[in-house]
């Protein structure tokens, strides 16, 4: 008899399949934690969420105007402006549009209708009149007015010219109406067109919303739980988690989708617990959008001088140190003459010595294996490098050499000795490059970041999906397309962006020779060539508005606020070391110069 209830037990759990309430109380779950629907009790701020809500709320309440944010499909931009009007207090007038397909017209009776004005004259001027009085009148009581657009990348070119028409009205004081564009990245390649460039210079907030990066997503998952009443009645492995991130990419509603199927089907299984095999499964219940494509082949060419080869083994071999600058710091810098030069017409030919190259490559499968790689040392799987990034390239030579001698040196350690790393090469790698004179700094970001870096550093790619280890990979550059590595015997090589994607594991390492880090930190009142440095570049990064001066003023205290408070840095106002670090890594030329 009890083989028979089972039996009906089991038969009544797949008739259900696919209704989510039916497995709410056998997790303990008073809703469904992972519903599509934007509900602000489930938003998770992660760093960047709250930042973006930070930067919405500054804003607003310093009547900045128009306000810009744009992150991919399913990133939480639309859960985050409801969170946003849950924020505001009772002084702010609020007008939500969710429908971006208006017309000029269209767009005018929706603000006015939200703002619960009734125009006599239903004219594109009885409309702008009413919305003008009843603003000025909002601005004279200290209350403030904000309309937001969601899926603001739809907005015809004319409707956007309309809100930049609306955004004239202000007093000398002041902003009348703030405006916030959400959108997709869309929204900024229309926005930075000719035609649109008297909107744009008008944009004063900007933030862009990243995917999660791992260890997000498994805080994501936690935090919906435990909003749905249940955050330890599922037991989620440690494999399948690695394995979510990686079909998920990271993205919020695919993160969502995803769950939802697999505590049906861990549901449909009774059990609590959810695998890396419930991973899979529901994987495939939701069809082939979710599966790791095998991506097209590519021809594989030399270009530039340099032999363009295949990533392969990023561990590398446990070579002697003499051994090592021998083979690579002779050819290192002929490729780097090589980059530094026009290339010459006709076909390039590879460097001397360098390994022939097949003139196609069939790229394997991406799906992760079965198990878990033995070592540290597993080599990724091989991918056709791109062709090398533009010239002229600049690069430490000596930063490289360092950097390399100091991961094969760790990883001889690791494979003599089978010490366990966890999850990361911190503990190793930290107290190694001290002893060779740097200051370090670990840094978890997400993969954009990356293509800004432009100083050699050590990263953390994992080999494969399913890897708890990840192998040190020696970056001397990012690019727009990928990032440019260096490894022996092949030398520098480029690594696409679609498969950066897939190794990326959120950590790099950022150095700082200590010779460079004297004087530091310098503030307020501050004067010299190396102020004058550090203003340049803030100018080129965009946070330096004047002409460099070489006197650390009020401007340049809050030029490296902003910028502290764009990379999750410590907020003083000075140049300490790890605000040097990060300025050193992201394009800093002319600080470089002057330290």
């Amino acid at each position: 008899m009890r083989g028979v209830a089972c039996l009906q037990g089991c038969i009544e759990r797949h008739r259900h399949k696919g209704d989510t309430r039916v497995y709410l109380r056998f997790f303990n779950l008073r809703e469904s934690p992972f519903n599509l629907t934007p509900d602000p009790r489930f938003l998770f701020l992660s760093a960047q969420h709250e930042e973006a809500l930070t930067h919405l709320l500054y804003g607003i309440y310093e009547r900045k105007g128009f306000i810009e944010i744009t992150g991919e499909v399913g990133t939480g931009k639309t859960v985050l402006c409801r969170a946003l009007l849950e924020r505001l207090d009772a002084n702010v007038a609020t007008a939500l549009i969710f429908n971006s397909y208006l017309n000029k017209m269209e767009l005018l009776q929706a603000i006015t209708d939200d703002f619960g004005l009734h125009p006599c004259d239903t004219t594109s001027k009885g409309y702008i009149d009413a919305l003008n009085a009843y603003l000025l009148g909002e601005f004279t009581a200290g209350r403030n007015a904000v309309v937001v657009i969601d899926e603001a990348q739809n907005l015809e070119a004319t409707v956007l010219e309309q809100l930049r028409m609306l955004s004239n009205l202000e007093t000398e004081r002041g902003k009348l109406l703030q405006i916030i564009l959400v959108g997709q990245p869309e929204l900024r390649d229309k926005l930075a067109t000719s035609q649109m460039r008297q909107l744009e210079q008008r944009i004063a907030v900007r933030f862009h919303i990243h995917a999660l990066t791992r260890t997000e997503t498994e805080q994501y998952i936690t935090h919906r739980m435990s909003v749905a009443g249940a955050s330890h009645t599922v037991v989620w492995s440690r494999h399948a988690l690695q394995l979510i991130h990686y079909h998920t990419g990271g993205i919020p509603r695919r993160i969502n989708l995803l769950c939802d199927r697999m505590l049906m089907t861990a549901f449909v299984r009774e059990t609590h617990r959810v695998s890396a095999a419930i991973v899979r499964q529901s994987v495939r219940d939701l069809a082939s959008p979710w599966q790791p494509q095998r991506p097209p082949r590519r021809r594989v060419t030399v270009l530039g001088g340099i032999a363009l080869g295949l990533v392969g083994v990023l561990g590398g071999s446990a070579l002697l140190f003499p051994t090592v600058s021998e083979q690579w710091y002779a050819r290192l810098q002929a490729q780097l003459l090589a980059l530094s030069q026009p290339a010459a017409s006709g076909p390039a030919l590879p460097l001397p010595g360098a390994p022939e190259v097949a003139p196609s490559v069939s790229l394997p499968p991406l799906a992760p294996p079965a198990s878990e790689p033995d070592t540290v040392l597993t080599p990724l799987t091989a991918t056709p490098a791109l062709p090398p990034p533009a010239p002229p390239m600049e690069v430490d030579i000596q930063l490289v050499q360092t950097l390399w001698r100091t991961k094969i040196q760790l990883e001889e350690r690791v494979s003599q000795a089978q010490l366990s790393l966890g999850t990361t090469w911190e503990p190793l790698l930290v107290p190694t490059l001290r002893r060779l004179g740097f200051d370090v700094m670990a840094w978890e970001t997400g993969l954009w970041p990356l293509v800004n870096v432009s100083r050699p550093c050590l990263i953390e790619l994992l080999p494969e999906p399913t890897a708890t280890r990840p192998v040190l990979v020696v970056l001397v550059r990012g690019l727009a397309d990928g990032a440019v590595i260096y490894q022996e015997p092949e030398g520098l090589l480029t690594i696409p962006l679609q498969r950066l994607r897939q190794l990326w594991s959120g950590q790099l390492y950022l150095t700082l020779e200590t010779t460079k880090a004297r004087g530091v930190p310098i503030g307020f009142g501050v004067t010299g060539e190396r102020v004058r440095g550090l203003q340049q570049t803030l100018r080129e990064l965009g946070y330096f508005t004047s002409l460099p001066s070489g006197q650390f003023d009020a401007q340049t205290v809050q030029a490296v606020k902003r910028f502290q408070r764009d990379n999750q840095l410590t907020v003083d106002g000075r140049v300490g070391r790890r605000t040097l670090m990060m300025l050193l890594h992201i394009g800093a030329e002319a600080l470089a110069s002057s330290t």
